[in-house]
């Protein structure tokens, strides 16, 4: 070792130098004097210029409460025997920048027994900083896992559990203290539990791992005991403290209780827990590969009333009533299901279907839901049920074997319900004609829509004055298929229940728009309800009516007592709309249907169509004969025009001129013709 009179610099240069690499500053005082002498490097630290001498005073004044205190009792327990201090404390410079700093302190004697204190300033401010951001990053690191879905536990390669998040602990039920310096099997139930111990030496021994770095779904145990299921997702590190490995939990109790409530609705049905139809069409194929099959649909004859009368929850009773009706009367052999509204469907394979003993279960079931039951509310109601039942042989298609069913409940509805049919083969017949009349109507609607030629052809049938004269007509469509002609109650009911009667009456409103136009005679569009009551159809009426300049006055709507049924407000909103425009309203078939008189002397009607049936009848007996009179009669009083249909001979319609009838309509004067040929009637 060099000796320090050896040395190539001086002491002095090299305190000087270790001052600037510290970033510290040296002090020395006199306690007998009390003189203070700072270095060059303390008085930069402090900012204060060298040519400003420091006393004790002055430096303390550097150090705010409580630091300052914090120097004072340093220096007292100095004195006191103390050998040395060392703190960290913050001071605010003579330019009023604050630092951290480190100080260090110390009594030293003389030979001549002179006491001095010495030490030393060091600016630590960039470490506590750094140690600052490091501790505010742990601590949001910690605020993070606090308030995140999954909870986080640690533990070390003994499987000690070392860390325990905030969501662990809402996961869990233990607090951190409870868990914390405990075996992670706290948490787990058997086999995980009995074999965590071994798997864990197996990898630190092996390193072949199972879960580690994967996730996948166990079972956890709650503090209180309840056995849960939990995604588990296992991770590894090296800390300084030694191998740690990282758990982040979910609880999936929510999820996988959606997931099963998801499934169940899939197959089942949620108010009577009964299988629903896609589980009972796979039922179906799986018997119908094996074995001949009976299938019967059934519902609830008139169940819509319930539920509009009685409300929702009576409506749920009942079904569940059926349901479990028809459950305890089918034999255990067979499969109940819910279909959809108020329908069932029981289907049993061979050899447990015998046709005869199947029917007669379906006529005790029929007779047992004729008995009133008493629903939770106190209210007796009565039901009765339409059954079609069909038998199929193997090999048959399950949509096949349900539709056959469904034909013959069709039938069974429409022959009075409360009943069962079996299924025939000319049952199925309706329903394909009914699909190829849908086919085909869609087809001439598109040629329409492109502008290719249709089958639909607008027929009019005239109406005269009491002189026999033609004063209108009413407008008839008529269909040209395949070279035939389709009669209207064939394809109108068809059309009306798909929709598809709206695109086809505004092409009948533009076949006779130009007729009016042209002849300047009122016409009668016949409409549906259905059509009346779409919300497109008062600004069509208008709108075409525009676009050939047809006027307005002379188009004569008519429609049934049926429409007078539906929702008046929106019904009498639609006709007041068109007739302050000039369209005027015709109620037809007048009798046939349920009128309520005073409502329809608040709609905007002003014309009266007798159906053909009262005329005809009129002239059979005397009775029949004065309830046409009391028509005509009302129809005057209410000031209303009479048009009176079905008129065959001179003596009919005689006598209704004579009764004051306005117009007459049928055979005996003019059979519906194509517009062609009808505009040159009015020539003749």
């Amino acid at each position: 070792m060099m000796k320090r009179s050896s040395w190539p610099v001086s002491a002095e240069q090299l305190l000087q130098q270790t001052e600037v690499l510290t970033g510290s500053g040296s002090w020395c005082l006199n306690l007998a004097t009390n003189q203070l002498l700072w270095s060059e490097q303390t008085y930069q630290l402090f900012e204060r210029p060298l040519d400003n001498p420091i006393n004790l005073d002055d430096a303390l004044g550097y150090y705010p409460d409580p630091f300052r205190a914090q120097v004072l009792q340093a220096i007292d327990e100095a004195l006191t025997g103390k050998e040395s201090w060392q703190f960290e404390s913050k001071i605010i410079t003579a330019k009023g920048q604050v630092k951290w700093v480190k100080n260090n302190g110390a009594l030293y004697r003389t030979e001549a027994g002179s006491p001095y204190l010495f030490g030393s300033v060091q600016d630590i401010s960039v470490t506590n900083d750094t140690l600052n951001q490091l501790k505010q990053s742990s601590a949001s690191l910690n605020t993070v896992l606090d308030n995140i879905l999954d909870g986080v536990i640690t533990i070390d390669s003994y499987g000690i559990i070392q860390g325990f998040s905030r969501p662990a602990e809402r996961i869990f039920g233990y607090r951190a203290d409870e868990v914390l310096g405990k075996n992670i099997k706290l948490l787990m139930p058997n086999p995980y539990a009995r074999e965590h111990d071994q798997y864990l030496a197996n990898y630190l021994s092996t390193g072949k791992r199972k879960i580690i770095g994967t996730g996948r779904e166990v079972n956890a145990r709650h503090k209180d005991g309840t056995i849960f299921p939990i995604d588990l997702a296992v991770s590894e590190t090296e800390t300084h403290e030694g191998k740690r490995f990282i758990g982040t939990v979910r609880d999936i109790t929510q999820q996988k209780n959606t997931a099963e409530r998801i499934e169940f609705l899939s197959y089942f049905d949620r108010l009577t827990g009964l299988p629903n139809r896609v589980r009972l069409l796979e039922q179906l194929e799986q018997w119908l590969a094996e074995a001949d099959v009976a299938v019967g649909c059934i519902n609830i004859d008139y169940f819509r009333r319930i539920n509009t009368v009685l409300g929702e929850r009576a409506g749920d009773e009942a079904l569940q009533y059926v349901a479990r009706t028809i459950r305890e009367i089918a034999l255990k052999e067979a499969i109940v299901a819910k279909d959809l509204g108020d329908r069932f469907i029981v289907a049993c394979r061979a050899p447990y279907c015998e046709p005869e003993s199947t029917v007669a279960r379906i006529h005790e079931l029929l007779a047992t839901i004729r008995e009133p039951i008493t629903l939770s509310c106190g209210t007796d109601i009565h039901l009765t049920i339409s059954v079609g039942v069909a038998f199929v042989s193997r090999y048959t298609k399950a949509n096949d074997a349900l539709l056959n069913a469904e034909s013959a409940l069709e039938n069974a509805r429409q022959s009075g319900r409360d009943q069962v049919q079996q299924y025939r083969d000319k049952m199925i017949s309706s329903i394909q004609q009914d699909y190829r009349l849908e086919n085909a109507l869609r087809r001439e609607l598109a040629n329409i829509k492109t502008g290719k030629a249709s089958g639909f052809e607008c027929w009019l049938q005239s109406k005269v004055d009491d002189r026999y004269r033609i004063a209108g007509a009413e407008a008839l469509i008529r269909w040209r298929h395949d070279n035939e002609l389709i009669r209207p109650d064939h394809f109108i009911p068809v059309a009306e229940r798909l929709g598809l009667i709206i695109p086809i009456g505004e092409w009948m409103l533009r076949q006779v728009a130009p007729v009016i136009k042209a002849t300047g005679l009122p016409i009668a569009w016949n409409v549906s309800p259905k059509q009346f009551l779409h919300e497109q159809f008062a600004d069509t009426v208008l709108t075409v009516m525009r676009e050939y300049n047809a006027p307005l006055s002379l188009l004569f709507i008519e429609i049934t007592e049926n429409l007078l049924l539906h929702d008046h407000d929106k019904v009498r909103a639609i006709m007041h709309q068109l007739n302050s425009k000039g369209v005027n309203f015709s109620l037809d078939d007048f009798g046939t249907g349920y009128s309520n008189l005073r409502r329809l002397q608040l709609l905007p009607v002003s014309e009266l169509k007798i159906d053909r049936e009262f005329v005809q009848n009129a002239f059979e007996s005397h009775r029949d004969r004065n309830l046409l009179d009391s028509m005509i009669l009302m129809a005057r009083h209410m000031r209303l025009s009479i048009v009176a249909e079905g008129v065959e001979t001179q003596l009919q319609a005689d006598y209704l001129r004579d009764s004051g009838v306005d117009l007459l309509q049928g055979f005996h004067f003019h059979k519906p013709s194509p517009i062609p040929d009808w505009l040159q009637t009015l020539d003749n």
